[in-house]
């Protein structure tokens, strides 16, 4: 063999053992995240969970309205695959009628407002910095009823991350849910009696800052606008636009159009009247 190839073959193999180094501390890093034990994080203390058919009934509203139901975990809460690309990850928003049985309901309030399962550990897509602010009263709704929901067979495959996924979670590119928030921060009051701002601001902090932002500034890099653009609206539009996904000049929206069929369609004419009341202080 001549010495071109023979060092062309050393570099090769030293260029591969790199790669291959490379590739194992990304992974090796990546469930180092991933296997991280929130134990900093106050626990979360529920009361005693309401049984009335009325408080259940409500609770599967929210559960829709907030997109559990119907939405992220399936139409039945069988689980669903929502986010599937090569080499990134397939996220898997999992079966809650197998998961929620093998909870308390301090664990299951734990997950929803602050991103972390019950052995501690992270979950990688959750809307807690939304949840968080859920009252206690809602939240406690929201649970009963996700209780007396019947075992379902669905999509139990667990979570996978490739290798992109993996490096992005390395570099903090993707970071876990309890890494985005504040998890001593004061939540928003729910409001309460005819303070329509108040109430409005609760509404849009649980069910509309996942897109619009924490501080309803536009958000998803720029596909969802500032909340502001609702006081553009008038009442009836507005109420036709959460109600069937159709703003007045029937303009197809990023997201919102299918977010608005599966879980504001679900909101009160009051709610939506109050969350317009709200979106017009923003101006």
């Amino acid at each position: 063999m001549s010495p071109l190839l023979t060092w062309t073959r050393r570099i090769l193999i030293a260029v591969l053992a790199l790669a291959a180094l490379l590739a194992g501390g990304v992974y090796a890093g990546s469930e180092l995240v991933r296997r991280r034990v929130w134990d900093d994080i106050p626990a979360t203390r529920m009361g005693v969970l309401p049984t009335d058919a009325s408080s259940v009934a409500e609770g599967g509203r929210l559960a829709r309205v907030l997109g559990c139901y119907g939405d992220c975990h399936g139409a039945r809460l069988e689980g669903r695959l929502f986010f599937s690309e090569r080499r990134v990850a397939d996220l898997v928003a999992p079966n809650l009628t197998r998961i929620v049985p093998s909870y308390s309901d301090d664990e299951l309030a734990h997950a929803i407002r602050h991103g972390v399962r019950r052995d501690g550990t992270g979950l990688l897509a959750m809307p807690s910095p939304s949840f968080y602010h859920l009252s206690d009263e809602d939240l406690g709704r929201v649970i009963a009823f996700l209780r007396r929901q019947p075992r379902e067979n669905g999509h139990d495959e667990p979570t996978s991350i490739g290798p992109i996924g993996r490096l992005g979670i390395v570099s903090g590119r993707f970071p876990l849910v309890p890494a985005t928030m504040d998890h001593g921060a004061t939540r928003v009051p729910a409001g309460t009696g005819g303070d329509d701002v108040a109430r409005g601001r609760y509404l849009a902090r649980v069910a509309c800052s996942e897109c619009h932002g924490a501080a309803f500034e536009g958000g998803l890099e720029g596909r969802a606008p500032p909340l502001a653009i609702a006081a553009t609206y008038t009442e009836q539009a507005f109420r036709h636009l959460l109600r069937t996904g159709e703003t007045p000049g029937k303009r197809p929206l990023y997201l919102m159009s299918a977010t608005a069929r599966a879980r504001f369609a679900h909101l009160t004419d009051d709610e939506i009247a109050v969350l317009l009341t709200f979106a017009r202080t923003l101006r």
